[in-house]
């Protein structure tokens, strides 16, 4: 899909904050995006958007070329095609087949993705292909190169040569008084930031993202943070905000830089992030959370068993080995007092009263607690088994899992709350100890015994929501072993997720008599 007018008329809003003086320009494109057809495609007309890369080398000079066809040189750039997903991703695109520098080789500058500049040609009438005169609305987006000077690959049918010219001398002068006027330096910085959140038992706090293609790692674990906005002062500023907007419960006291990571972003970007490291000791399932899956604390050892990207699986280790140096060589007592203070904490945990937590929006699931019980008894029985359960056994079903979903409890669910009230969907699984095993080496196995969801929620990607928040839940504490009965259904859910089936496995059952039927309450 093209960019939105909406999202595009966003972006020249946060353009004009910047140079206020430009509104002649500027009125004149907004009246484009308010006409009727696509402002980004070449045959709306009178006018209509492009898009060029102004990269800029540690040498403060910025990328020209010599178009074959106008005999003009200027900064890579051209139209905006039905496959890119952002005007930035536009440009990005252009300098790619017009220099071959990739998008990896580039990163953004401290203007972070708004335009460095806006401005306008007329372009005259071409006959032979159909076209009028018409107008261009140039936006020019800023990137610097993000390691050293690359070989150019050049277009050899429309690009004649390439300079890297000085500031003074860039061919538009519009570009170039907003260029002497920047500040920018060529100096790759960081302009994301993430927070690194450890507690006193050498535990790490990760994300789980939601798994949609269009954001950043979609389905994987990763430290919460994200990009900076242009209200944002400093980096800290912007991991403070990041942790607000997604965790709005949560307050780390103290933040401290760690590293520098780079990363690569959704649109091939070379990302640099500033990595914030934090101590903070509480449950993160008691904390409300709007973005993404959930958050969960892993010990170091874990992290190998996760889809983590290598940076940030490396970037924990390390910070885990300094700690390890620290408490472990240079401060002993210390390292006992936190460990201590880790086991303390989890008693006090395991011993407060459990409520049940504020919903979620938006199909985020959440971990489940005692009151939920009747709700997942409720659509296990209706769902799930071939003869629902009459009251009297319901009332036994929610008793026995109100008892077992404790801290402490045999019982593991995640929910997604219903807008209307109740449940939408629930995950549940109830673990058993075992004998160890290599696989298993902490004797501890899961059967997963209930995965549903209400019809009218269904195909939104609730149960596997859920069922993912749960298996991540149940690794963290330790379970590697799992068991379930899947439907046809439901096979090619839990495939997605990992499961295999093993022909050489048989299920046998034995269920004796009841000498009578219990009554409700025993």
């Amino acid at each position: 899909m093209p960019p939105a007018p909406s999202d595009i008329r966003a972006l020249v809003q946060a353009y004009l904050l910047r140079h206020p003086a430009e509104h002649a320009v500027v009125d004149a494109l907004l009246a484009v995006l308010d006409a009727a057809g696509d402002p980004t495609c070449r045959t709306t007309m009178p006018a209509h958007i492009t898009c060029s890369a102004v990269v800029v080398n540690r040498d403060r000079r910025v990328l020209h070329v010599l178009h074959r066809a106008s005999g003009l040189v200027l900064v890579p750039g051209g139209h905006v095609e039905p496959t890119d997903r952002t005007l930035l991703a536009a440009a990005v695109r252009e300098v790619g087949e017009e220099t071959g520098i990739r998008p990896g080789d580039l990163c953004l500058t401290p203007l972070l993705g708004i335009p460095v500049d806006i401005d306008y040609h007329d372009i005259d009438a071409r006959p032979e292909q159909g076209e009028p005169a018409h107008r261009h609305y140039d936006l020019r987006f800023g990137f610097y190169l993000a390691e050293e000077q690359p070989d150019l690959v050049l277009q050899d049918e429309k690009i004649a040569g390439a300079q890297w010219r000085p500031f003074a001398e860039v061919s538009s002068p519009t570009l170039r008084a907003k260029l002497l006027a920047s500040g920018l330096d060529g100096q790759p910085q960081p302009v994301n930031a993430s927070a690194l959140l450890f507690d006193d038992a050498g535990r790490y706090l990760l994300h789980l993202r939601d798994n949609y293609a269009d954001i950043w790692e979609p389905g994987s674990f990763a430290l919460p943070g994200g990009g900076s906005e242009p209200e944002d002062e400093t980096l800290e500023d912007t991991v403070r905000r990041e942790l607000s907007e997604e965790v709005p419960d949560l307050v780390v006291p103290v933040l401290e830089p760690f590293a520098v990571e780079q990363a690569t972003g959704a649109d091939g970007l070379c990302v640099l992030i500033q990595v914030f490291a934090g101590r903070w000791n509480g449950d993160p399932d008691r904390l409300r959370l709007t973005e993404g899956v959930l958050l969960r604390w892993f010990p170091p050892e874990m992290l190998h068993r996760l889809r983590l990207s290598p940076s940030t699986r490396d970037l924990v280790l390390r910070h885990a080995a300094q700690r390890t140096a620290v408490l472990g060589d240079d401060h002993p007592d210390e390292r006992r007092d936190a460990m201590a203070q880790g086991v303390q904490l989890a008693a006090d945990l395991a011993q407060a009263e459990v409520s049940v937590p504020v919903p979620r929006a938006g199909g985020v699931p959440r971990l489940a607690v005692a009151a939920d019980a009747s709700e997942i008894a409720r659509l296990r029985s209706e769902l799930i088994l071939s003869e629902p359960l009459d009251e009297d056994w319901l009332a036994i079903c929610r008793d026995h899992l109100a008892a077992r979903l404790v801290p402490g409890g045999d019982a593991r669910a995640y929910v997604v709350d219903s807008p209307e009230g109740g449940l939408a969907a629930c995950a549940l699984a109830l673990i058993d100890a075992v004998l160890p095993a290599p696989r298993y080496p902490k004797g501890l196995a899961a059967r997963i015994q209930a995965v549903a969801t209400v019809p009218a929620y269904r195909r939104r990607g609730y149960a596997q929501a859920a069922l993912t928040a749960l298996l991540a839940h149940l690794e963290g504490d330790g379970v590697t072993l799992y068991e379930l009965h899947a439907s046809d259904d439901s096979t090619p859910l839990y495939a997605a997720l990992g499961f295999e089936s093993d022909p050489g496995l048989m299920r046998m059952t034995r269920i004796p008599a009841p000498a009578h039927a219990p009554a409700h309450g025993t």
